[in-house]
């Protein structure tokens, strides 16, 4: 069970989370810029996946095995 998020996972997911965030940012200023509610709702969205990722990556992060040290001296 420790193993469900593979470790190279973290970091990608660490740097999506963060352009999603910084999509829904674009997102809810360009809703309003035009205001149109639907660039809210995708932006909102954005976050949520930002989040999501984030979770992720935090999960992964935390449950991936220390490295060993190498054995017989230095």
């Amino acid at each position: 069970m420790q193993h469900l998020i593979p470790e190279w996972l973290a970091r990608p997911a660490a740097v999506l989370s963060t352009l999603a965030a910084l999509a829904g940012v674009g997102l809810i200023f360009w809703s309003a810029v035009t205001g149109g509610y639907w660039w809210a709702i995708w932006g909102t969205a954005s976050f949520v996946g930002a989040a999501l990722l984030w979770h992720v990556a935090d999960y992964a992060a935390a449950h991936s095995p220390l490295p060993t040290p190498p054995r017989g001296g230095r």
